[in-house]
C-alpha cells in the first residue's frame, strides 16, 4: 500500500514539474491593463458626456412659456353648476384635478365616466352603498346636482390610479 501511495505522489509530482515549466514559455504582456491608455479613454469618454450635458443656445431660446388654461371648458350651465358643486364640497378630499388623496382615502375621479360618477354618488346617497364620509356632502344634492357633478368629474383630465 505505502508502495502505491508513493508512486501517485511521484507521478503527481512528475505533471506538476512538466506543466510549471511549461508555463515560464508563457510570454507576459500586460496591454490589456496600460494604466495611462485607461485614464486617457475615460478622460474622452466624460469630455463626451460634458459635451452632451451642455444645453445648446438655440434650444433654450426656442422655449415658450404657455399660460395653462382652465381644467374644464365651463361651455354649459350645467358644467358651471358641477363646477361649483366640486369647488364647495369635493375639492377638498378629491383634488383640484380629482387626483384623490392617499391621506383622506379618497380615490381618483378625474376622467371617470359621469354614468359612473352619477350612479356610484346616487347610490351613496339613497344608502345602497355606504360611505359615512360622503354622506354629509351629498345629502342635499338634488338628481340634477348629482348629474352636473358627474358630467364635470367625467371632463377632468384623468390622472391615473393612486
Amino acid at each position: 500500500m505505502a508502495r502505491l501511495i508513493y508512486f501517485l505522489a511521484f507521478i503527481v509530482g512528475l505533471v506538476l514539474v512538466m506543466n510549471i515549466s511549461s508555463y515560464q514559455k508563457n510570454t507576459v504582456s500586460n496591454e490589456k491593463f496600460d494604466f495611462q491608455k485607461v485614464a486617457d479613454m475615460n478622460a474622452k469618454k466624460e469630455k463626451e458626456i460634458e459635451e452632451l450635458m451642455k444645453p445648446k443656445k438655440e434650444e433654450v431660446a426656442e422655449v415658450k412659456v404657455v399660460k395653462a388654461g382652465p381644467l374644464v371648458e365651463l361651455t354649459t350651465p350645467e358644467l358651471q353648476n358641477g363646477h361649483d358643486i366640486y369647488k364647495a364640497k369635493c375639492i377638498v378630499c378629491h383634488g383640484k384635478r380629482g387626483e384623490g388623496k392617499a391621506g383622506q382615502k379618497a380615490p381618483s375621479i378625474g376622467g371617470q365616466y359621469d354614468w359612473y360618477i352619477k350612479t356610484q354618488v346616487a347610490n351613496m346617497k339613497s344608502g345602497v352603498r355606504v360611505n359615512k364620509v360622503m354622506n354629509p356632502y351629498i345629502a342635499r344634492l338634488s338628481d340634477q346636482d348629482i348629474s352636473d357633478l358627474a358630467q364635470y368629474v367625467s371632463k377632468l383630465p384623468y390622472m391615473g390610479r393612486k
